[in-house]
């Protein structure tokens, strides 16, 4: 067999809060690490979105951080690499399990032969997963965690390098202003991803321009609004979808909260008797609301843009190394971003680079 799935983690209950760490030392190359984390919820009232529940998943050598995602991030990454979202159904109901799937993508697309992470390149890789139940779902009272891995078995292969992922910068807007940093030069450039997910707000009410210029604005490779930037990018990804079960106890207005950021669609979808409900916000930054005028049960059908509010900047073909953004030989990068009238919650800005062994 030239592949397979290996269980690089048991399912063990993740029921306290606590950063897991697994090591990857002896396995054959990976080309795609999947975490899973199953939080069994306690009530119909949702503390918030499941991704939340794994803040960060990192691989480290020692001091050095390979890699390092919120949950959110890797579930949007995985998005723009892949095209496909998750393959199930967020559920919000009491008593049934909400189960959230992150995935590490190492390679332009599952079994690429030319780029994975091959643990034996180092001394001791480890896998951290950082998480807490309560931050998502429905106020859960018990989770659980496992992990597995897409291996290169029989098939003998020699990766060139890895797709490697980083939150590296993040930062308070501040309404009416200029944020500006540098960019790092020591990797090609794939993809950026910025994210500015805060309830209710759309990416335009908080950033509004994006600019990265070289060798102190000779060029200027980016330097777009922020609303023409999303009309442009919404032609090359498709349009995200999701279903969601979830129960209002009665006559009232609940939040629910989604995974498009931006311009989200909402189809209620009751279950059982024909009763009165109706959006009462739109769905914006991860969150819409819903009144109802009696107890009922929804199968909601979710299409938008922009998962978790993330923001893709993909540079070149995607598929060819050779076209991506070789910043290598640049002595000055930097990024700028201009926050509107609106200061709320936190940018990051997440870079995936060609990582060479």
């Amino acid at each position: 067999m030239n592949y397979r799935t290996a269980t690089v983690l048991s399912q063990e209950s993740a029921t306290t809060a606590a950063t897991k760490t697994i090591d990857l030392e002896g396995y054959d190359p990976f080309s795609r690490l999947t975490v899973r984390f199953e939080g069994m919820n306690n009530g119909h009232v949702q503390t918030g979105h499941p991704a939340l529940q794994v803040s960060k998943i990192e691989i480290v050598e020692g001091s050095e951080v390979l890699m390092s995602l919120s949950g959110m991030q890797a579930q949007a990454l995985d998005f723009y690499d892949t095209g496909r979202p998750r393959p199930y159904e967020i559920d919000y109901r009491n008593d049934l399990p909400n189960q959230e799937i992150f995935n590490l993508n190492f390679g332009r697309w599952l079994w690429d032969p030319e780029l994975a992470f091959d643990p034996r390149k180092f001394q001791n890789p480890q896998l951290k997963i950082t998480h807490n139940k309560a931050l998502g779902g429905s106020a859960p009272d018990a989770a659980n965690l496992s992990v597995y891995g897409d291996l290169f078995d029989k098939k003998s292969v020699s990766p060139s390098g890895w797709l490697m992922a980083k939150n590296w910068y993040s930062y308070t807007p501040t309404a009416s202003a200029y944020t500006e940093f540098d960019l790092p030069k020591d990797h090609i450039l794939r993809k950026i991803l910025i994210q500015d997910y805060v309830a209710t707000y759309s990416f335009t009410d908080l950033i509004d321009e994006i600019r990265i210029d070289e060798e102190n604005l000779k060029v200027r490779p980016i330097d777009l609004g922020g609303f023409e930037f999303i009309n442009l990018f919404m032609n090359q990804f498709p349009l995200f979808h999701e279903t969601i079960s979830w129960w209002a106890p009665g006559a009232s207005t609940y939040n629910l909260f989604i995974t498009p950021g931006e311009y989200a669609y909402v189809a209620l979808g009751q279950v059982g008797a024909a009763n009165t409900a109706y959006l009462a916000t739109e769905g914006a930054g991860g969150k819409t609301t819903v009144t109802t005028d009696s107890a009922e049960v929804f199968r909601s059908i979710v299409t938008g843009y922009m998962p978790h509010g993330c923001l893709p900047i993909p540079f070149g073909i995607q598929s060819d190394p050779t076209d991506w953004y070789d910043i290598t030989t640049i002595q000055k990068l930097r990024m700028r971003l201009h926050a509107p009238g609106t200061s709320a919650g936190t940018v990051n800005v997440v870079l995936q680079q060609l990582r060479r062994y």
